[in-house]
């Protein structure tokens, strides 16, 4: 389909079924054979608009309607009136009008009989374009108001195409203003663009689609679909083919369209652009170029929020992880251990088969597990030896403490995270702290970072302890089970066992840097 340089080309039978697809169709309908005939002789030389006529035979207004309903899309009907009944032609006009709801085929009624249905009560009475008497229909006369009639269709196809491609390009910036992330973006886009830019008639399949987004006119992301999914044939194509047009395109902010290719520009005025090139078969892009300009101008709107979003979110990711670290240094642990907890988190969420939003307020809120250490006072939190039973109970406080610290944020975040501090040290028997809470009275997302918190504390080297061999550790959470451990999270932490302990690897501590403390 496309040629050594990368550009769309056809094969004989791919240029006749185009030829075919790109024709005008036009419906004979007569009970009369001669009328066929000699119709087809004054018709097969009409071309309009560079497209020649595809011919379809009825011989009776009910073969017709079944033709028109196998053949939706024919521009004109040339139409008898006395056909099986005298007013067979006239009752077919209005089951095309009424009952198939067809508008848009232009019809051209023709009588031998004109005293059976009187010009000015058909025009009046049915919604017809046109009026000939058969007698008085010479060629010339013929020609003159197919002409007329394909004109007219293609005006109205037009216009139903730009009513449709507007619809489509609202609901496709409505779906894509709904994306909350920038990797459901990119693909929920590319899904749009197919959507937006297809025609059912057209090859679809000869239509490449190239997209990248630039910031202070750097290049930050690129994608693609057809000859451009496959970044190796993508960077080819676009060195060989494209490189200096789309800097062209970029350097003049302007759209650039020939017969091989399409290359829309937009930027929003500020900081981010985009572009989308359009590869191959450009004839079949179903939509008119300013409603693609509407959309592509929708999109950089969107994709601008998103990253502000983003940003947002990474924002508040690294204050809540500053926030976790310090009072987990302050308890001589270390800073990596909140992120651990929370990637550890992530995972069982993930296989627990909880929403991307869940998924994500468990990373989120698990890192703020010991929040409340903040208000323990050194000579407990920090104690080398063993805690007396009233030490013991002033350091069980930080879970009700961390509550207290976050349940009255108007920040639904937050107030997650209180329930997670609140809630961390309970067992699944009954048998933790502060609560008592049992089985599926404490939240899931306690649960989980309750096990990833014993995990990590076990698993990992202190300045004040060794880590304990991996076994052993899996050996308890195993004998927990029921006990200290929801048995389903025990599951999901097995099950992604490969991947948590890779993450611990990956976000091992730096002992020597714990030279860090907070005093009182």
């Amino acid at each position: 389909m496309f040629n050594d340089d990368g550009f769309l080309q056809f094969n004989d039978e791919e240029e006749k079924k185009l030829e075919t697809l790109l024709r005008y169709k036009v419906l004979i309908v007569d009970d009369e054979p001669a009328i066929h005939e000699v119709t087809k002789l004054v018709l097969h030389r009409i071309e309009f608009q560079g497209r020649k006529l595809e011919l379809y035979h009825a011989y009776s207004a009910k073969e017709a309607e079944e033709k028109l309903r196998e053949v939706p899309d024919i521009a004109v009907i040339l139409l008898d009136v006395v056909m099986e009944t005298d007013n067979a032609g006239l009752d077919l006009v209005k089951v095309i009008r009424e009952k198939m709801d067809n508008n848009i085929v232009r019809i051209i009624l023709r009588t031998g009989q004109p005293g059976q249905a009187p010009e000015e009560k058909v025009i009046v009475d049915y919604d017809i374009n046109d009026y000939k008497n058969k007698s008085e229909l010479t060629s010339e006369k013929l020609f003159s108001s197919m002409i007329t009639a394909l004109r007219s269709y293609s005006d109205l196809v037009k216009i139903e195409k730009n009513k449709l491609g507007l619809e489509k390009v609202l609901a496709s910036t409505a779906s894509i203003i709904n994306f909350h992330s920038i990797d459901t973006f990119f693909v929920g886009l590319l899904e749009q663009v197919v959507s937006l830019v297809h025609d059912s008639s057209s090859l679809k399949d000869e239509l490449s689609v190239y997209m990248a987004f630039y910031t202070d006119d750097t290049l930050n992301f690129e994608t693609g679909m057809g000859v451009f999914s496959d970044k190796k044939k993508r960077d080819e194509l676009l060195e060989v083919n494209y490189k200096e047009i789309i800097k062209k395109a970029v350097e003049s902010k302007s759209n650039i369209k020939n017969d091989k290719y399409f290359i829309m520009y937009n930027d929003n005025g500020e900081k981010t652009s985009m572009l989308m090139l359009f590869d191959g078969d450009i004839s079949s892009l179903s939509i008119e170029e300013s409603l693609l300009n509407i959309f592509i101008k929708n999109i950089v709107i969107t994709y601008d929020n998103l990253l502000l979003s983003y940003e947002i979110k990474e924002n508040q990711k690294e204050t809540i992880f500053m926030l976790s670290e310090m009072a987990e240094q302050r308890s001589r642990e270390t800073g990596m251990h909140v992120k651990r907890v929370a990637y550890f988190a992530k995972e069982i969420a993930e296989e627990l088969g909880l929403t991307s939003t869940e998924v994500e307020e468990v990373f989120s809120s698990a890192p703020m597990h010991d929040i409340g250490k903040i208000a323990i006072p050194d000579r407990v939190l920090k104690k080398p030896g063993k805690l007396t039973d009233a030490e013991f109970e002033i350091m069980k406080s930080h879970a009700q403490k961390g509550y207290d610290l976050l349940h009255n944020s108007d920040k639904r975040l937050m107030r997650v995270a209180a329930v997670v501090a609140h809630e961390h040290h309970e067992h699944f028997d009954g048998k933790g702290y502060p609560q008592g809470l049992r089985e599926s009275e404490i939240h899931i997302y306690a649960q989980i970072t309750a096990l990833c918190d014993v995990f990590d504390a076990l698993s990992s080297r202190r300045v004040y302890k060794d880590a304990w061999p991996m076994e052993k550790v899996l050996n308890l959470i195993k004998e927990e089970r029921g006990h200290q451990f929801d048995p389903k999270v025990v599951d999901a932490f097995l099950a992604r066992l490969d991947t948590i302990l890779e993450l611990l690897e990956e976000y091992a501590d730096n002992i020597s840097d714990e030279a860090f403390n907070f005093d009182e």
